[in-house]
């Protein structure tokens, strides 16, 4: 196969050439893509991300249900439990990476640009930000399950929703401005994951004054998810001055609007949940239970 292109043939007279490289993702973006992550696993063209999104939202909206219409329910109980620990810790790890690779040392919370040298500490950010859009890709995960559990409650609009458009934003993100003002989202984001996470993970302990306790906590979490979204915004919000190129405006110009859809739909989704009392049963988080 050719360094520069990847061909798919249409029919025997006719060949759609698609670059292999980002540059044409450049022009749609006007911003040049990161001389190092673009070259990395998964970067470059999106041909990946918008492949895995196909098939995530072909299984989970029409295949899925389909095959688990004639079907009891699965349970999954062990993988649920590992992948809450393994989430607990990754989520752990990636914001202690992004908060000690630039925003502990030389970063500023005003328009931060990324530092794009070989120092260590450059290249391990923009590691952290590849392994956030990995981690985002491991996320999609949870929905699948949903489907094969027979828990259509948890399979709203808001969920797939914010699954999807965050898993775009990371790979744009890492393969555009892996690091300064755009890697600030991952770290509010990974701390209310963790602890998220954490509460599922308690959540499968057998104990009725724990699950009450906890059944308590819900709605606080849903809170926590709107106000760091909130920080996200306020802080990205830098990024629509003209004289601000720490981002592509592209990834800008969606990526706030994007946020304060999920907040609404968050905040729609507490008032619907949690402002009626005469609810008796409360849908958990967007999340695994």
């Amino acid at each position: 196969m050719p360094a520069d292109t990847t061909r798919i043939r249409m029919s025997r007279s006719s060949t759609l050439a698609l670059p292999d490289n980002p540059h044409w993702v450049e022009r749609l973006a006007k911003y040049p893509a990161d001389h190092r992550t673009q070259h990395w696993p998964l970067m470059g063209s999106p041909a990946w991300p918008l492949t895995v999104a196909a098939v995530y939202l072909y299984f989970v909206l029409s295949y899925g249900p389909r095959l688990m219409k004639t079907r009891q329910a699965y349970s999954f109980k062990t993988f649920i439990y590992c992948y809450n620990v393994y989430q607990v810790i990754a989520n752990s790890l990636m914001f202690y990476t992004v908060l000690t690779s630039g925003w502990t040392t030389t970063y500023s919370l005003g328009c931060q640009h990324v530092d794009r040298s070989a120092s260590p500490e450059s290249n391990r950010m923009a590691t952290a930000m590849w392994y956030w859009f990995l981690l985002k890709q491991t996320e999609l995960v949870e929905t699948v399950l949903f489907v094969l559990r027979k828990k259509k409650r948890q399979i709203s609009f808001l969920h797939i929703y914010h699954h999807v458009s965050t898993y775009f934003i990371a790979w744009f993100a890492c393969n555009f401005a892996p690091g300064g003002l755009t890697s600030f989202s991952v770290m509010p984001n990974s701390l209310v994951h963790v602890m998220l996470y954490s509460y599922y993970l308690l959540s499968a302990i057998d104990n009725d004054t724990l699950r009450k306790t906890l059944g308590r906590l819900k709605k606080y979490l849903t809170t926590l998810q709107i106000i760091q979204l909130a920080v996200i915004v306020a802080h990205s919000a830098q990024a629509l001055a003209p004289s601000c190129t720490a981002a592509p405006k592209a990834l800008v110009y969606s990526y706030i609007p994007n946020v304060l859809l999920v907040i609404y739909l968050f905040y729609n989704f507490y008032r619907v949940n949690y402002n009626n009392a005469a609810k008796s049963r409360v849908a958990a988080p967007t999340k695994l239970d």
